[in-house]
């Protein structure tokens, strides 16, 4: 007998079309919110960075931020990277 389960309760299918490689992925509360509700960023070779907010009912059009970039994401890091600034930032290569 176990005492965990695991289900999903959030998933995205991407673009077939489009292409990642490891470091294109991290999860942040980049947004800073308050609640420190945490995002999933992700990065493509096509220029492509989104944030996902996952919710586990339903789906809002709020719940991504897309921005298409002129040049590919190979890394994404997020993190406090000013040192006076206390908030989160994307760092992405």
């Amino acid at each position: 007998m176990s005492l965990f389960q695991a289900r999903e309760w959030w998933s995205h299918k991407p673009d077939q079309t489009e292409e990642c490689q490891d470091g294109c992925l991290c999860v942040a509360n980049i947004d800073n919110d308050p609640k420190g509700v945490e995002k999933i960023i992700t990065g493509t070779f096509q220029g492509f960075l989104r944030i996902y907010t996952p919710r586990q009912q339903g789906y809002k059009v709020d719940d991504l931020m897309e921005f298409q970039l002129d040049e590919p994401v190979l890394q994404i890091e997020a993190g406090r990277f000013v040192k006076s600034d206390i908030a989160a930032h994307i760092c992405q290569a």
